[in-house]
């Protein structure tokens, strides 16, 4: 499990119900010592009978807005994991506001109306009024603005959720201004751009249009009700009667409070009269537009899925592009899990409006998927950013989330995830669209698995068949002997039709020529074009032994078969044991490893381009030739790229410098035993006996003239067979 930053996790113990149980005790204590001060406060004042000093006073204030600030975080967390249908968020803020406006109603009512006197309550019952009053008026105006900041919010955008949040910052900031701006002009000129905000987000009513005709109903004569009880409350908070009213005592309980609840009763007012309104305008095409919307998205997804399931490529660009088009996410991706290596992993197969790499950094993709795939339930982070396994900052489009299991025949095809900018920007039914379109994703996909899983057995079936035939033709079954060298060679396929090949031709008593190629690309069309080559060494090598004359003829006989995005690099030598000299020319292959009986070693790296890459002169121009003296103990080594860039577990090459200090350290040994020794040399360094490339490796070694040495090759290993238990092949007997 990947930790991306102590403050992300710092984030989630904030956001984590039971992370937070404590310090919301904790809160809810404070906010009732807060109350519990202020209180006292006005006890004081009573028993006194003389105004507050003016630090004593600010000293107040600020006691009893820190208490309702940590009030409205509390009612926030807790009424933010109870979120409910529009019917509910209303009737629970009708009985919820019937149950404190009540309260408040009923205890402005108790006793004589009195007044009041400088500034200060006349009697300790009034103290009680004014206490209790302010608290069920203020935590109505919470309340309310919780509440409906869920219709608000609904289908959020980053527009509607900076209109909220600056209405509350206008309401805040104009709050705090009226503890020392008077009633009057400068007071309305600071209430307009809160009221501007207020009337922009009381239109915000998307929830509507997703509502049943019976839902319509029920919420219509709840909105209606809202609003008769928030006009009778706004009444009381602005009635200037001389008699105590609800108003009158907030006022003089906190000015801020007092505007505060204003205006957040005024925005109550404003949103149930636009819902209830919007409500019966679309009472009529209730109908009509649920089901249009379903046939519209039915529609899509089975078009789209049902024409391209047999293209694998265009069906995940199709899978992570439906829901972007249908407004369900911002951006999504599509995880599949793949065999690599023996072990199943996963892998981003498409993405849309964003990149695997950009995820990959951002995310703990993999824990993710994990998650997904073991529960096989849908994963929904409202608030992704707080949760451990995404690193996401504002701005990186990932505000929530949502991961979805693609299953099929019981057997998990992989992982839809899709994303919003904001967050808690999934509703409940975005989320069973999505759930719907994943599940004919799924019967897509494994429909194009079953197909491909077809296509590939009867096309390896074929291959496997050719290969076997093929593979007997290509490799050596027998060596001519040549005095005074040895000669070892192995070639091994990583998969069953490699594009590998050697081989080595007796051009006359005198002079043995030799090649090692290396055809790019894998498959049956590889070795067809191997097949090619051999034919060519074997025919073109005793009319035109040279390695410059043999590779121009090679290469102009390839020229009309080659495709164009085929070519062969191959390196050629002629050994003349009569002057005890070696002709090398490369044709764009690796350059040949020579290291003499000194220690003395070095690649050689004649000019030359690979056969096919040129039809023309140009080639023959290109390649050089090489002539080497012998001396006894010279050693070459002739291979593929398979040798050189084959990878151990850290991802690290094999690379030259392996090679040659292997060849330093047993330059000593014969051939036959060096050949040996390079290949254990080699797996040692992967870590295994198997190969990631085609490997092909031809050892020479020059004893002199004197010596009448044979012409030993490796045991021919099929190409078309993988062979784990390949290590290092038994040498062949060379020919009589």
């Amino acid at each position: 499990m990947s930790v991306f930053s102590s403050g992300q996790s710092i984030r989630q113990a904030l956001t984590s119900p039971r992370g937070t149980r404590g310090q919301r005790v904790l809160m809810a204590v404070l906010v009732g010592v807060c109350y519990v001060l202020g209180f006292l406060y006005h006890l004081m004042l009573w028993q006194t009978g003389q105004p507050a000093t003016p630090a004593l006073a600010w000293a107040y204030h600020a006691v009893i807005t820190i208490g309702f600030g940590m009030a409205w975080y509390l009612l926030y967390q807790y009424i933010r994991v109870r979120y409910g249908s529009p019917a509910k968020v209303f009737w629970t803020t009708l009985l919820l506001g019937i149950f404190l406006l009540g309260i408040a109603s009923l205890m402005s009512n108790i006793g004589a109306p009195g007044g009041i006197y400088l500034d200060v309550p006349l009697s300790l019952l009034t103290v009680v009024q004014l206490n209790l009053i302010s608290l069920g008026a203020v935590a109505f105006g919470l309340l309310l603005l919780i509440q409906l900041r869920q219709l608000v919010l609904f289908k959020r955008t980053k527009s509607s959720q900076r209109n909220w949040y600056l209405m509350l910052g206008l309401i805040l900031f104009t709050s705090v201004t009226a503890l020392w701006v008077e009633p009057g002009a400068a007071e309305i000129i600071l209430l307009i751009p809160a009221i501007v905000l207020i009337t922009i987000n009381a239109f915000r009513l998307s929830w509507i249009v997703y509502l049943s005709f019976k839902e319509k109903m029920v919420v219509s004569g709840l909105s209606l009700l809202l609003f008769i009880l928030l006009l009778v409350g706004f009444a009381g908070l602005t009635d200037t009667d001389d008699a105590i009213m609800a108003g009158d005592l907030l006022s003089y309980y906190s000015p801020m409070l007092h505007t505060f609840t204003v205006l957040a009763f005024l925005f109550g007012i404003l949103y149930c009269a636009t819902s209830l309104l919007s409500l019966i305008f679309h009472l009529p095409t209730t109908t009509d537009f649920q089901r249009k919307a379903g046939e519209m998205a039915a529609m899509q997804s089975l078009t789209r899925l049902v024409s391209q399931v047999f293209d694998a490529e265009t069906l995940y660009s199709t899978i992570t592009s439906s829901p972007i088009e249908a407004s369900l996410a911002n951006t999504a991706w599509l995880v599949i899990p793949e065999v690599r290596d023996g072990a199943i992993r996963s892998r981003i197969v498409a993405a849309t409006n964003t990149t695997p790499a950009f995820l990959n950094e951002v995310l703990d993709a993999k824990a993710l998927y994990d998650e997904v795939t073991s529960s096989r339930e849908t994963l929904h982070l409202p608030q992704a950013p707080a949760d451990h396994r995404v690193a996401a900052r504002p701005g990186d489009g990932i505000g929530s989330l949502i991961g979805i299991p693609l299953i099929a025949r019981d057997r998990p095809m992989g992982v839809l995830f899709a994303s919003k900018e904001v967050s808690m920007g999934f509703e409940d039914d975005d989320i069973d669209a999505l759930k719907v379109f994943a599940a004919q994703a799924s019967i897509a996909l494994d429909n194009a698995h079953l197909f491909k899983e077809q296509l590939d057995k009867e096309r390896l079936s074929r291959e496997l068949d050719i290969a076997r035939e093929v593979q007997q033709k290509l490799l050596p079954q027998a060596l001519p002997r040549v005095d005074g060298a040895t000669v070892a060679a192995s070639s091994v396929s990583a998969q069953e039709v490699g594009g590998d090949y050697y081989d080595v031709a007796q051009v006359d008593e005198q002079r043995t020529a030799f090649i090692v190629g290396d055809v790019s690309g894998k498959g049956t069309s590889a070795a067809f074009y191997m097949a090619e080559l051999q034919g060519i060494f074997h025919a073109v090598s005793r009319l035109a032994p040279s390695p410059v004359d043999f590779l121009s003829e090679a290469n102009r006989a390839l020229s009309g078969s080659l495709d164009r995005n085929v070519f062969i690099s191959a390196v050629y030598g002629l050994l003349d044991v009569e002057k005890e000299e070696l002709v090398l020319a490369r044709a764009g292959h690796c350059p040949v490893a020579t290291i003499n009986l000194q220690g003395e070693a070095r690649f050689v790296r004649s000019r030359g381009m690979g056969l096919g890459l040129d039809r023309g002169q140009l080639f023959r121009h290109a390649l050089a030739e090489e002539r080497i003296p012998l001396q006894p103990g010279d050693v070459f080594v002739l291979y593929t790229d398979g040798i050189v860039e084959s990878r151990n577990a850290d991802d690290e090459e094999y690379g030259y410098d392996r090679l040659l200090d292997a060849l330093k350290e047993h330059r000593h040994e014969d051939a036959t035993d060096l050949h040996r020794v390079l290949i254990d040399d080699l797996q040692r360094f992967t870590g295994h006996d198997y190969y990631d490339d085609d490997m092909t490796l031809l050892v020479l070694k020059w004893h002199g003239i004197n010596l009448s040495g044979s012409l030993h090759s490796v045991a021919a290993v099929p190409y078309g067979q993988k062979r784990a238990d390949v290590g290092v092949p038994e040498l062949a007997l060379p020919a009589e």
